[in-house]
């Protein structure tokens, strides 16, 4: 009866969710039909509902899944804290007086609000048992209502990547559809109650509102989302808004003077942000990023020992010297964005893994081979997505020694990554070759 009721429930949501996209003008103007945007969505969910049943029938341990200890969290906090004291349910959704003996003496009961071995960097384990509590007060405490919604979200996100880049590359949609909405892990990852679906949420947000307030003159609704996607990355992963600055900033800059310079600028704004990286430490021991990433580092460590992980790979240690990381920055590069390979398949889960970056490979060589000249005022999009996709996989290589969780942490570049890959490839080369070739074998 339970399972009737909440196959009701999540149908009667999705029916609403479907309204929304045929009504709201953020999804009519997206460039996309709605037929299509129902097929992508239902896509979506349905890699959703993969997520739960690889979680429940193939990985069986409920407390070690992502998908289901932020969920369980939020039920304990609606049904212990909302239902017997609703101003301490609030208190804790932001973040007030939490410090506090009496509401501790409440979160000291969830699983995942406190981690067990924690730096000083931001538990954003907190913002995913947040949004879910949240949830909770209209889900009737169905688990594939809340996977629906972070769907949901998620989608939005990739809406908005897609209207960012199919604002300039019109006639190249097919392409973008492609790299926005079909990738394999961001469908997987980026579809259910994890941090990737808000992350994703956040990000595209970020970003279609930068570009839109730097172009429109009417500056105050891009202003406003532009607010709450920062809030949304800084309380979910700051280093994506860290990462995201000097690319805002060498496109603002592009932007406002004209110039043609455009590889050269995001050059220099990225390496001044490198460099200002390597050397914070120096200007305020409060700022000292070299010692945040070593303690990150350690973190994923200790956990992989402790969850014994399956998937570990070596890291080179780091510590305080700028040396070391510049020494292991192109090996971190390739563990962050070309592994797990196909000579590391070990299951199923790695299989599509590493062939989806034997993708990425490939399309690195057809750009090359059959290479697409952008024109001037696609420079910045194109180099925005490798700066941004350079930084992030340096950072994954750097930090998380498991194959596991680098599928998932690289997940908000490869959007921006396949979109780039796809537009720089000239693909009326690649069937003239064709034809030349077939005509050469008659």
């Amino acid at each position: 009866m339970h399972t009737l009721l909440e196959i009701i429930c999540t149908l009667f949501y999705f029916k609403l969710l479907l309204l929304l996209l045929k009504s709201w003008s953020f999804f009519k103007n997206s460039g996309i039909s709605y037929k299509n945007l129902r097929i992508l969505f239902l896509v979506k969910f349905i890699f959703s509902l993969g997520l739960f049943f690889t979680y429940t029938y193939y990985y069986t341990d409920r407390k070690t899944a992502d998908i289901f200890k932020y969920f369980d969290d939020a039920q304990y906090l609606y049904n212990s804290v909302y239902k017997n004291s609703p101003i301490q349910f609030w208190k804790i959704i932001f973040g007030i007086q939490n410090e506090s003996d009496e509401i501790h003496r409440v979160l000291i009961k969830t699983n995942y609000w406190f981690k067990p071995f924690s730096s000083n960097i931001f538990n954003d384990n907190r913002t995913v048992i947040r949004f879910n509590a949240v949830i909770h007060l209209f889900s009737f405490g169905y688990y594939h209502v809340h996977s629906l919604i972070l769907s949901m979200l998620s989608f939005i996100g990739m809406i908005s990547i897609f209207k960012v880049y199919n604002q300039k590359f019109i006639n190249r949609k097919k392409e973008l559809i492609i790299g926005c909405f079909l990738i394999p892990s961001v469908l997987f990852w980026g579809s259910g109650i994890l941090k990737e679906s808000i992350l994703l949420f956040g990000l595209g947000l970020s970003v279609l509102a930068f570009t839109k307030f730097i172009t429109v003159r009417n500056k105050l609704i891009p202003f406003c989302v532009g607010i709450i996607s920062v809030y949304i990355l800084i309380f979910t992963k700051t280093y994506i808004l860290i990462l995201l600055l000097p690319n805002i900033l060498a496109w603002t800059i592009i932007y406002l003077t004209k110039t043609t310079k455009v590889g050269t600028v995001f050059l220099i704004f990225n390496s001044c942000m490198i460099v200002l990286a390597f050397n914070a430490g120096k200007l305020n021991n409060r700022l000292n990023i070299l010692e945040d990433l070593k303690h990150k580092q350690k973190d994923f460590i200790n956990v992989a020992h402790s969850t014994k992980a399956k998937s570990t790979i070596e890291v080179a240690k780091l510590n305080n010297s700028s040396q070391t990381f510049i020494e292991t920055m192109p090996n971190a590069f390739f563990n962050g964005l070309f592994r797990p390979t196909i000579f590391e398949i070990k299951n199923t889960f790695y299989t599509f893994s590493a062939f989806e970056n034997l993708s990425i490979f490939i399309l690195v060589i057809l750009v090359l081979a059959f290479f697409k000249k952008p024109s001037q005022d696609e420079l910045p999009y194109i180099y925005f997505g490798i700066y941004f996709t350079i930084l992030l996989s340096v950072l994954i290589g750097w930090t998380v020694p498991v194959l596991g969780a680098i599928v998932r942490y690289k997940i908000p570049c490869l959007p921006f990554l396949y979109s780039v890959l796809l537009l720089c490839i000239d693909f009326n080369k690649i069937k003239n070759r064709i034809k030349i070739t077939l005509y050469e074998i008659n």
